[in-house]
């Protein structure tokens, strides 16, 4: 259990349409650390403030964009009672659109987004400052989508579907621009980050025979288990527990149709020790018995 509140999806966002927006301000600001299972984009509309990143205190201001992946802990202080207004911006990109879903496929979004916050060394800003140019581009963006959501007349989902996925692809390119400016050893590191989490997917699917432990798996990626299962939903559509069982069937149901194993064998080739468990994670997947499904294949 962590010392600090973990904000549930379910609790801070429609299921039906996962999608929130604030404007931040000294006086609504959320000062209190915590984390939240959702993503979050952030954009500084004015002025300036402290932002607490995983222990590391970094100072936002006007033009700054920057993303809060789930369960990345974090707070915001006031900076010597300066004023401020930021734009907040709360959402899970895989369950709002087929199209969102499309960016876990896009290298810079998942670096930006999910794997640049992550490195919490000091001197490699989990944010970046969008140019005069694109911030204007990016606030008329954001109005657009506040006052659909203020509004919400007849069509506004899809209104800020639309205006959330050109200010995504924005955000991405400009990153894209971004890390060429920054130092190689930066960039060097958020490859090795994203290097480790595709190696630790490519082990679940070489080794789902062995007694695998999200833990150790997680580690492998150079992330903490929660989060790891966090970004398997982003870039797979499945937690770590859906994607190994997945993978598991999958590879079953080929020995099954391939071989003249007997049910008990092949269980025990996919990962499953007992048979019980494994017949009814099987009928569970594909809806019907292992041995119904060998039935229909010959």
């Amino acid at each position: 259990m962590s010392d600090y509140p973990i904000y549930a999806t379910k609790e801070m966002l429609d299921e039906t349409f996962p999608f929130k927006i604030e404007i931040r301000r000294p006086h609504s600001m959320n000062r209190i650390l915590h984390a939240h299972e959702h993503l979050q984009l952030c954009y500084m509309l004015s002025g300036s403030c402290l932002h607490w990143v995983a222990g590391q205190q970094y100072v936002l201001t006007k033009g700054d964009l920057f993303s809060i992946p789930p369960n990345l802990e974090h707070r915001l202080e006031l900076r010597e009672s300066m004023d401020f207004v930021m734009i907040q911006v709360d959402f899970m990109p895989h369950a709002l659109n087929d199209s969102l879903r499309d960016l876990a496929h896009m290298e810079t979004f998942v670096d930006f987004a999910y794997i640049r916050p992550l490195i919490t060394d000091a001197d490699l800003l989990p944010k970046m400052t969008l140019p005069p140019p694109t911030q204007m581009v990016v606030e008329s963006l954001l109005h657009v989508i506040l006052t659909e959501w203020v509004t919400q007349e007849e069509g506004y989902r899809l209104a800020i579907k639309a205006e959330l996925l050109r200010l995504l692809v924005i955000t991405v390119r400009q990153y894209k621009r971004f890390i060429h400016v920054q130092s190689q050893q930066d960039s060097h590191r958020v490859a090795l980050h994203r290097k480790a989490f595709y190696e630790a997917i490519h082990f679940m699917e070489s080794h789902y025979h062995e007694e695998l432990h999200l833990e150790d798996v997680a580690a492998k990626a150079l992330m903490a288990p929660s989060y790891f299962s966090h970004m398997l939903k982003l870039v797979r559509g499945k937690t770590y527990i859906e994607l190994l069982t997945d993978i598991r069937i999958l590879s079953a149901m080929a020995l099954l149709k391939d071989t003249d194993l007997n049910v008990t064998e092949i269980a025990a080739q996919v990962g499953y020790n007992h048979i019980s468990h494994f017949n009814r994670t099987f009928k569970k997947h594909t809806g019907i018995t292992p041995g119904d499904y060998r039935k229909h294949q010959t």
